[in-house]
């Protein structure tokens, strides 16, 4: 009795196992096949939202549908010689003034270039006010640099010197400057602003634009046509300034986190018809023309990353040039033009891939670089 007992226990345990396994197997099919269909959605599906760190689950502007096929045919690299690298602290804007001189504001002061002749202003040596640079300004007479500490600028004889126009900025911590042809702007760590005919700069922030501006932090700005636009902890704010900035009807707005736009904004630029904005994420195109800003505005996004071609989603500059749109990335240069992506990359010699800054002057592309400064003949790409 005991040995049947033993047998039939046996027999019962290896049936019990037997199921188990099968169980185990048919899960294991099952679970298969639904990620083989998740993979099989997962590249459109980047390709309309970006990542899902990009993307809000409350979301009501999202990207612009886009055929991923279309984009990776349309990929392509350009091998073309680039100039000698001239070593500079890490950059972080560039300028070319109307003599041609090559301007550069770096960690460590400013730079300037003329026929590969490099002259350094720092702290250190008594020729520049400030341990840093972060952004440049000519205002077809004199030099303007923004620091991390103030405003300064280059006077008649050559010297910097603190801007008497500083202390009438909204903070001492100033991310942007862009000339417009009249007047200099600045985005700052609280709020942007414009210098008036008195000398004195006149803030836009949250309070005085009745929440126009919907964050002061005010990364990157762009001005073109009657808009200024500046980027800051929030998204992207669009004041028309044919009209008093305390209207915020004046005033159109793009949410981060209700659109793919995310955090920092490391640059902004306008083709003559478009804005493009540049993140840690990508490149953002704004679908909605210029012309069509003040009564048919709709924040729509088409996004180019590395899914669509970029050599990185990282983008730190972004410039409009001869038709195409240039971008510096931590993994070297590309552009875009006719919603074709082609990387450029240096056929000899030092090439730093990690840019920070483009400027052009001509045919000539300047890059900036965690290194120094270099340039490439536009031409030579088309």
């Amino acid at each position: 009795m005991k040995s049947l007992i033993d047998k039939n226990l046996k027999g019962s345990s290896l049936v019990f196992w037997a199921v188990i396994l099968i169980v185990a197997a048919v899960f294991l099919l099952i679970n298969e096949s639904k990620n083989d269909q998740n993979n099989s959605m997962r590249p459109s599906e980047e390709i309309r939202r970006g990542s899902a760190e990009d993307s809000s689950p409350n979301a009501d502007t999202g990207e612009a549908p886009r055929k991923f096929s279309d984009l990776k045919d349309s990929i392509g690299t350009l091998i073309i010689p680039f100039s000698k690298l001239l070593k500079t602290a890490p950059v972080n804007d560039l300028l070319v003034d109307p003599r041609g001189n090559i301007w550069v504001a770096t960690e460590k002061g400013v730079s300037a270039i003329n026929n590969d002749q490099i002259n350094n202003y720092s702290i250190n040596e008594g020729s520049f006010p400030f341990s840093q640079a972060e952004c440049l300004a000519y205002d077809g007479k004199q030099l303007w640099v923004g620091t991390l500490s103030g405003l300064c600028q280059q006077s008649e004889s050559g010297r910097f010197i603190r801007s008497d126009s500083s202390s009438s900025l909204p903070s001492q911590i100033i991310w942007s400057l862009i000339w417009d042809g009249t007047t200099i702007w600045a985005g700052t760590q609280n709020g942007a602003a414009f210098l008036t005919p008195a000398g004195i700069f006149q803030t836009l922030n949250e309070s005085n634009t009745n929440t126009g501006l919907r964050n002061n932090w005010c990364q990157s700005i762009v001005r073109f046509s009657s808009w200024f636009v500046a980027a800051h902890d929030r998204g992207i704010s669009i004041w028309n300034t044919n009209f008093p900035a305390s209207n915020p009807d004046m005033w159109k707005n793009i949410d981060h986190a209700r659109s793919v736009i995310s955090r920092p904004v490391t640059g902004m630029t306008f083709d003559g018809r478009n804005l493009w904005i540049a993140t840690a994420r990508g490149v953002l195109l704004l679908t909605t023309p210029v012309d069509k800003f003040f009564n048919e505005f709709m924040p729509n996004l088409i996004s180019f990353s590395r899914v669509h071609g970029l050599p990185t989603n990282r983008v730190n500059a972004i410039i409009s040039h001869k038709g195409a749109i240039w971008l510096g990335t931590d993994e070297g240069l590309a552009r875009i033009k006719d919603e074709r992506i082609q990387l450029i990359s240096a056929s000899s010699g030092d090439y730093a891939t990690n840019i920070r800054k483009l400027a052009a002057n001509g045919d000539i592309l300047w890059i900036g670089t965690d290194k120094g400064v270099q340039f490439i003949n536009t031409a030579m790409v088309d």
